[in-house]
């Protein structure tokens, strides 16, 4: 089995170097451009399961990831 880890992409917290913790902030446009450089990137990798925080800047970045594949995000609030 292989796990693949992504981190989120960034958001205007993330630049001002506030934490977020579980407050709920949007990616920013370079957050968003960055996920779809991964998801391009890993375009080939035959993903199973997807599970992603529900917090929209984490669930953004799975959609983002996955693109057009036909695998549900799961999401864990842990």
């Amino acid at each position: 089995m292989l796990l693949y880890i992504i981190r989120h992409g960034e958001t205007a917290w993330n630049v001002m170097r506030k934490i977020q913790g579980a407050v709920d902030i949007p990616l920013n446009e370079k957050g968003i451009r960055l996920a779809k450089i991964t998801g391009e990137r890993l375009k080939d990798v035959p993903f199973d399961r997807a599970i992603s925080s529900p917090l929209q800047r984490a669930y953004k970045t799975a959609e983002l990831v996955l693109g057009k594949r036909n695998i549900p995000i799961e999401t864990d609030k842990r």
